[in-house]
């Protein structure tokens, strides 16, 4: 077990002080869509490109996209699809992952992107997003952030349970 994983299960075990909310200006939540994740060698060129190239050339339409390279340096690329092309994205990934030199591939049928936009300047939103999830056992798939807004992808199958643990951390206007 992580030690990330030990003190998360300890804090849950004795209770952690329930902290105050956080004001928000809105979460939102995507409808459900279809996730594939790739982890790209760093042995040539990053292929994000070719592969989203590829599912351009079939009208896949990328309703979410998160991209980091990690300690090894390959590639991760998370990307949320509409359900209706997820065979399709799938079987493209399939017969081109020698082409695109894919080490690792993970798809997921249903997911929902859930959406936080914070206020103006006010910190730790981030934070208290993620800890939250971790907290009640819910494991972003995948994140994303700009100056205005932070996401994550859920499992399907975890999303009431989600809302309703960011329902008691944030407080809406």
């Amino acid at each position: 077990m992580s030690e990330q994983s030990k003190t998360l299960e300890i804090m849950r075990r004795i209770g952690a002080p329930k902290p105050e909310k956080i004001r928000i200006t809105g979460i939102l939540q995507s409808p459900e869509l279809s996730s594939l994740t790739v982890v790209m060698t760093q042995e040539v060129n990053d292929s994000s490109a070719e592969l989203l190239r590829l599912f351009g050339d079939q009208e896949i339409n990328v309703r979410f996209i998160s991209k980091y390279s990690d300690a090894n340096g390959d590639t991760s690329l998370c990307i949320c699809i509409d359900p209706a092309f997820f065979e399709t994205a799938v079987d493209l990934v399939d017969v081109n992952e020698n082409a695109l030199h894919i080490k690792e591939f993970v798809y997921r049928s249903q997911v929902r992107v859930i959406s936080i936009y914070p206020h103006k300047e006010r910190a730790r939103v981030a934070e208290r997003l993620f800890t939250t999830l971790r907290m009640n056992g819910i494991d972003p798939l995948s994140t994303n952030n700009a100056s205005s807004v932070i996401s994550c992808v859920i499992s399907g199958e975890h999303i009431q349970q989600a809302l309703a643990c960011l329902d008691q951390a944030f407080e809406l206007p």
